[in-house]
């Protein structure tokens, strides 16, 4: 779909924001092309007759060479984070010197006015007025004084407006998206999970050397997000050999003991409400971490290598089954759990002029777990092993080469290619081909019946060769013309999935009592009207699940950008970009494609004193994401998703199976799944249209006192657009009897559209093989618009390292409201990626707006460390969040469900809960999250390079309740025993122990 460029509401505050800003104007900020991946370094000379200026890394020896213009100015773009000795040089000579820091995706200033000096050192201005993003930027030396989780959402917790995402499929949110909307890269190289987009590629954590966490506000060169940007760059060698080693140590006896988890008082329950569910105070987790690292120069300034190997090792016991379980022989779990990864770096410099740099990314998970047995009765394990052992693995390799040419003053070069592999080994020992799992809670078991479960292993079995693999190659181009710093580029990503999974065993029987035996089964008759223990309300699901396809992905994107510096105090960030994603089935053929998608980009920043003491910011924007190749499971494979139910008569002991079977529905597929290869051209509208956000930040950061600086920004984003997956034939019917076309053969799939939007459909109404078009409008599908709007307020107040401490607040107050998370519907558990049940049907998002799953309305962050003496640092990381709101999911109400309703197939799929409408977010919110984490860290004298350090997380063990199951029933008019069940906690108190050797030869 071409999205049209249009004022709205983010233009006229722009416009009203910076107005009359350009009738000031006195301290030079040059404008600059500023890239996310690298850093800059600009300035002023008071007399830049006969001047240069040569920036030397102090930790390579690489130098780089610039001219002032004529007003004094200068710039370097495209720095390697690190530090900088900045020479000012006249005939020859060193007439002064300052030393400066660069930081990924920001500036800073080295500016050499009439003061007389030989040397000066200066450290990371307080204020950043030449930039617009927002965001923050994490060093290796400030990751490692904080007590935080040695990962990227451990950081990620670290930066304003993040929150972490329903425990029930992980992630991170930034700015109320869903946790499938980020991006990661590494040095500049796209890292994102490319088959679910949770997640990424993770590289050794002590070769990171700089994170930053953008929450909006990039520039035009980075899209495929409409949440955030984890933009992490790695160590790399220097001229001076150093290696060290790190040893750390989580043990379980300084582990707090887990929560156990009790069914929910539903009042209609009495069997098992207020009953022990899951017992877990046996649980146990010990954790062993090793890494060890070497970097320096191969050639002294020229070819420096850095190399980190790393293998975490967690080994856990814990209780796998619920006290409601048919089968307790595995009901215990050993689990071993190793992570090797790798990095190596290498880097040269050619010349002063040209650079190269290679990385190669190793990042391995391999688990194995075997079963034992727990008896209930007395919560004790028995050392007799069951059946089974799974191992589960991932491997993902990126490889990486980036080239940077400096070619003029004003014209600079950098170019990637890159590419990485994942594959997913899986072993099961003990699996039973043909013998269906058995799923039979406690009160859907006939008394006196026996329902063992023989299939050891359960959940599904993914396809053979199951991998993912992305190819990358990217060319920017930066160029100084006067006031204008232009910049232009363009990368493509090349993407392709093998995956799927299977029901274990090839199906399962799935055991169901309704309290209504008059009430009917999804597309079926009543369990009554089946006899047998029907008549009672018992009745059983004969289940069939397959999915498994090859799709792939192509994404491309063409950018310009210009750093305007309209007047000495005013920058303006100018930028449009236009990106392609085209999907495609296991044939290489195209389903979904967005073609010319605009997305425009402004920033301003006002240095409003003319000192960096005080700068007022603002960026508005288009975002758009991709769908991911997931996606193509269902909607371009031949996916199996089929119920069949029976009543029965009893129970064969030994297998589970039932007998006596008295069929009460067909063959039932919702989403009209029985296996049948799906058409390209039918899966999905031809009128599609990307998902999109627009964003609006407006800001101010102050040095408040010479000590502290302090700031604020209001945040407003509303998602446009959306896919989703389409399911309701009755506006196809519709059409095609207004239109005389016989649709009486037609079988409606779930469809890619719009929702909100009117949808362009071709299918093959008349089952001749001919495409009749069906244009439906909104009216015509009866979808309400998508909405999701994210306003936030975030306040912040920060001591810059000095007097021996640092010390950062943040305060974010927010609202996410809307009918929709995003691409994942997280509440529920459900990571179907753009197949999501909402929207659906209408009758599903009848009362879905309200606050949505990533709605923490109160956050508070606190972070920082003190150094006592030479020898001791203490540090504090503190994290509150006020709990997500809490729905309930229930049954169609019976006046709507009639007809056959398909709305009413999906069992408890709506905003309804005892027949009365229940808006989303309306029955509650989960209690308020607070983690306070400590370390104390020794450097002793006696043996220089040796740290020793105990962090401690989640001091006051407040183990929360995070996530609730929402899912109201249980079958035809039944309160299901689980509903309002904890899902989830935040993890119980550990401490972890650290011990680090370096050595600089």
């Amino acid at each position: 779909m071409k999205n049209p460029i249009r004022m709205t509401v983010v233009a006229h505050a722009l416009a009203l924001a910076f107005g009359g800003v350009l009738l000031s104007g006195s301290l030079s900020v040059p404008a600059y092309a500023q890239s996310n991946a690298t850093g800059t370094i600009f300035g002023q000379i008071a007399n830049a007759n006969g001047a240069s200026v040569v920036l030397e890394n102090t930790a390579t020896g690489a130098r780089r060479t610039v001219h002032p213009d004529a007003s004094g100015r200068y710039q370097a773009t495209s720095m390697q984070p690190g530090s900088y000795k900045v020479m000012l040089m006249r005939g020859g000579e060193i007439e002064r010197t300052l030393d400066v820091e660069a930081l990924i995706g920001q500036g800073v200033e080295a500016s050499f006015d009439a003061v007389q000096a030989v040397t000066v050192t200066t450290k990371r201005r307080t204020i950043d007025v030449s930039n617009t993003n927002n965001g923050a930027v994490f060093t290796a030396r400030e990751l490692q004084a904080l007590p935080v989780a040695q990962s990227l959402s451990g950081i990620i917790q670290l930066a304003p407006g993040t929150t972490r995402g329903n425990p029930r499929i992980g992630g991170d949110s930034f700015g109320g998206a869903g946790v499938s909307e980020n991006s990661y890269y590494i040095n500049g190289f796209p890292v994102t999970n490319v088959y679910k987009q949770i997640g990424s590629t993770t590289l050794p954590f002590f070769a990171i050397a700089q994170a930053q966490i953008l929450q909006g506000g990039y520039s035009a060169e980075f899209g495929r997000s409409t949440g955030g940007v984890v933009n992490i760059t790695t160590k790399s060698g220097t001229n001076r050999w150093e290696a060290g080693a790190v040893l750390q140590y989580t043990p379980n006896k300084l582990r707090a003991k887990p929560e156990d988890t009790y069914y929910p008082q539903t009042g209609a329950n009495p069997a098992t409400d207020g009953k022990l569910l899951t017992y877990r105070g046996s649980n146990t987790a010990t954790d062993v971490f090793g890494s060890a690292y070497v970097g320096g120069p191969l050639i002294k300034d020229k070819l420096f290598v850095f190399a980190n190997v790393e293998q975490d090792r967690f080994t856990s016991g814990y209780i796998s089954k619920d006290s409601d379980s048919t089968n307790k022989t595995n009901g215990w779990t050993e689990r071993d759990t190793h992570t090797p990864r790798y990095l190596v770096k290498l880097d040269y410099n050619i010349n002063d002029d040209h650079r190269l740099e290679f990385t190669q990314i190793h990042d391995e998970y391999k688990k194995t777990q075997q079963n034992y047995g727990f008896d209930y009765g007395t919560l004790q394990r028995n050392n007799t092993r069951a059946d089974g052992v799974t191992g589960d693995g991932a491997i993902t390799n990126d490889s990486i080469l980036k080239y940077t040419g400096f070619l003029t003053d004003r014209l600079t070069v950098t170019a990637l290619a890159g590419r990485f592999k994942s594959t997913y080994p899986q072993s099961v020992e003990g699996y039973v081909p043909g013998v269906y799992q058995v799923s039979a809670p406690a009160r859907a078991q006939v008394p006196g019946l026996s329902y063992n479960n023989p299939q050891p292993i359960g959940g599904t079995t993914q396809v053979e060769n199951a991998e993912d693999k992305q190819s990358t190659l990217r060319l920017d181009a930066e160029y100084k013309l006067g006031d204008h710093a232009l910049r232009a580029g363009l990368d493509r990503n090349n993407v392709s999935s093998i995956n799927g999974s299977s029901l274990a065993g090839g199906g399962s029987w799935i055991y169901f009592r309704s309290s209504n035996p008059n009430a009917a089964v999804p597309g079926g008759r009543s369990p009554a009207s089946g006899g047998g223990y029907g008549t009672q309300g018992y009745y059983v699901d004969e289940y069939h699940q397959s999915d498994s396809a090859s799709p792939k992905t192509d994404q491309s994107a063409q950018y310009l950008q210009d750093r305007w510096q309209i007047t000495d105090r005013l920058l303006l960030d100018l930028g449009l970009r236009n990106e392609q994603f085209t999907n495609k089935n296991s044939f290489g053929v195209p389903y979904a494609e967005q073609r010319h998608m605009l997305a425009p980009r402004l920033g301003a920043s006002w240095d409003m004193r003319g000192d960096s003491s005080l700068k007022l910011f603002a960026n508005a924007g288009r975002y758009h994401l991709q769908i991911p190749t997931s996606v193509a499971l269902r909607l371009a494979g031949n996916p199996v998703h089929i119920d069949h139910y029976f009543t029965y008569t009893g129970v064969d002991p030994k297998t589970g199976v039932p007998t006596g079977l008295t069929e009460i529905s067909t063959p039932f597929s919702a989403g009209n799944e029985y296996g049948q290869a799906k058409d390209p051209h039918q899966v999905a509208a031809s009128s599609l249209g990307a998902t999109y956000q627009d964003e609006l930040a407006l800001g101010f950061e102050a040095a408040l006192t010479p000590s502290f600086n302090g700031g604020a920004k209001f945040t407003y984003r509303t998602l446009r657009n959306t896919i989703e997956d389409w399911c309701d034939q009755r506006p196809v019917d519709a059409w095609a009897r207004r239109n005389n076309v016989n649709a009486s053969k037609y079988s409606m799939p779930c469809l890619l559209v719009n929702p909100g939007r009117g949808n362009t459909l071709e299918l093959d109404l008349r089952g001749d093989g001919k495409l009749v078009t069906v244009p439906l409008s909104a009216e015509d599908m009866g979808l309400p618009k998508v909405e999701r709007i994210y306003t936030a307020l975030d306040f912040f107040l920060e001591h810059p390292l000095r007097n021996g401490w640092y010390g950062k607040v943040n305060y974010t107050w927010s609202r996410s409201r809307g009918n929709m998370e995003g691409q994942v519907a997280s509440d529920i558990g459900q990571a179907d990626l753009a197949a999501t049940t909402a929207f659906d049907y209408p009758e599903l998002m009848t009362g879905a707006n309200g606050l949505l799953p990533n709605n923490h309305t109160h956050v508070l962050k606190a972070y920082g460390y003190y150094e006592l003496t030479p020898e001791w640092r203490l540090g504090a990381n503190l994290n509150v969040a006020t709990g997500a709101p809490k729905s309930c999911i229930g049954n169609l109400p019976k006046a709507l469900n009639v007809n056959n309703n398909p709305a009413g197939w999906y069992g408890a799929a709506t905003f309804y809960c005892d027949e009365k409408l229940t808006p989303r977010g309306s029955v509650g919110t989960l209690p308020t999250d607070v983690r306070l984490a400590l370390n104390a860290t020794y450097m002793p004298r006696w043996l220089k390079g040796l740290t020793l350090k105990a962090d401690v997380f989640n001091l006051f063990n407040k183990q929360t309740d995070l996530a609730t199951q929402p899912v109201y029933n249980s079958g035809a008019d039944t309160i299901s025993p689980y509903y309002n069940q904890v899902l989830g906690r935040s993890p119980e108190r550990q401490v972890r122990f650290t011990a680090e050797y370096n050595y600089k030869f």
